[in-house]
C-alpha cells in the first residue's frame, strides 16, 4: 500500500496567484535557479526525461569566456536542459577526449552514484554575491563567464550567458553548489523550449540526505545568506523561491518511502510543481512510468525513470520538500 505524505506547507515562493512570479532575483533575493544530474550517457538520460514528457534542449559542448579576450575555453563538459515554467533541470557529461577540473569532477561523482550531482542558486549581482561567499569563508574561486549558442524560435542563433560563482569542492561535499547570476533570461526561457505535455510548471526544491542536517544546512544557509529551521533529523531553507532540505537517511526515507540510498552524501529527489496534477498522472501512466510513491495531490517519479534522482511532483502550490 502507498505511504501517504506529510502534507507539504504553502511557501510563499510557489505560484498562488494569476500573476507569475519572476524569473529571475531581485535585489539581494536568491532563487533556486537548477538542478543538475552528471550522467555517463547524455543520449541515454536525455531519453528517459523526454519520456516523462521534458522538452530538451539540443546537446551543448560548454564554454568558459577567455578573460583575455581569446577564444572561448572548452569547459570538458556538455550539456541539455528541460526547460520549465519557473526554473529548470540540467542534464551534464563529460566531453570525451577533454581532461579539465570540471570533466574530471563529473567521472568522480558518477563513480559514486548516478544521479544528481549539482545545485545551482542565482542572484541578481554576482560581485556582491562573490564578495559576500569570501567574507563567509567559502573561498570562491574567480568568476566565470559561460557562453552556449541557443536556437530562437524563428531557427536563428543566438548566445545565452551566465556569470557563474563556484567554491572548492572541499566546501560543499555534497556535490557541485553553485551562484550565478543569469545575464540573458529571455533567451534561456523561450517559450517554445519550455516542457507543456507534462503539466510540469516549477522547479520547488531539492532533498538532501546527509550525515548530520545541522551541520549541512547551517553550512549552506551561510552559502546563501539564509536562515535554516528543524532539528538534527531534518533541516529546512527558505530561499526567495525554492526551498533546500537536509534530511538523516531515516527521515528522507520516511519522506520518501522505497528511496534507495546509494551513499552519503546523497542529493536525493527534485521538487516540481504540476499546473494540473491529474494531467501529469495520466501523461504518466500513459507511459507506465514507474512511480516510487503516490497521492492525490502528488506522484513521486522511481529514480531508475529519471536517471537517478527522484521526481516529487506536486500541485501547484504546495511546496516540496516539506517545512521543517
Amino acid at each position: 500500500m502507498m505511504q501517504h505524505l506529510p502534507r507539504a506547507g504553502t511557501a510563499r515562493f510557489m505560484e498562488t496567484s494569476s500573476t507569475p512570479p519572476p524569473q529571475t532575483p531581485g535585489d539581494r533575493q536568491v532563487f533556486l535557479d537548477h538542478v543538475g544530474w552528471f550522467v555517463p550517457s547524455i543520449e541515454q538520460a536525455g531519453d528517459a526525461f523526454e519520456r516523462l514528457g521534458f522538452t530538451l534542449t539540443p546537446f551543448v559542448a560548454q564554454h568558459n569566456a577567455d578573460p583575455r579576450g581569446g577564444p572561448p575555453k572548452p569547459a570538458g563538459t556538455g550539456n541539455r536542459c528541460a526547460m520549465l515554467g519557473r526554473g529548470y533541470l540540467e542534464l551534464l557529461c563529460a566531453v570525451p577526449g577533454l581532461e579539465t577540473p570540471l570533466s574530471q569532477q563529473l567521472a568522480r561523482a558518477t563513480r559514486r552514484y548516478g544521479g544528481i550531482h549539482l545545485i545551482a542558486l542565482t542572484v541578481g549581482d554576482a560581485a556582491r554575491a562573490h564578495a559576500r561567499l569570501r567574507e563567509a569563508g567559502f573561498k570562491p574561486e574567480e568568476p566565470v563567464h559561460l557562453r552556449r549558442p541557443v536556437e530562437t524560435r524563428d531557427g536563428g542563433e543566438a548566445e545565452v550567458s551566465f556569470t557563474v560563482l563556484r567554491v572548492p569542492s572541499g566546501k560543499m561535499p555534497e556535490g557541485r553548489v553553485q551562484m550565478l547570476t543569469q545575464n540573458t533570461p529571455a533567451l534561456v526561457w523561450q517559450d517554445h523550449l519550455i516542457a507543456r505535455d507534462n503539466a510540469v510548471s516549477a522547479l520547488t526544491g531539492m532533498l538532501l540526505c546527509v550525515a548530520d542536517p545541522t551541520e549541512a544546512a547551517t553550512r549552506y544557509a551561510r552559502f546563501a545568506g539564509k536562515s535554516a529551521t528543524g532539528d538534527r533529523h531534518y533541516m529546512t531553507i527558505d530561499l526567495d523561491r525554492g526551498r533546500l532540505g537536509f534530511a538523516t537517511r531515516r527521515r528522507a526515507q520516511e519522506l520518501l518511502p522505497g528511496l534507495a540510498i546509494p551513499s552519503l552524501p546523497f542529493m536525493a529527489a527534485v521538487g516540481l510543481a504540476s499546473a494540473d496534477i491529474d494531467a501529469t498522472r495520466a501523461f504518466m501512466a500513459a507511459r507506465d512510468v514507474v512511480l516510487l510513491d503516490e497521492g492525490a495531490d502528488r506522484l513521486c517519479i522511481d529514480p531508475l525513470e529519471a536517471a537517478g534522482g527522484a521526481l516529487m511532483i506536486r500541485a501547484r502550490g504546495d511546496a516540496w520538500p516539506p517545512a521543517a
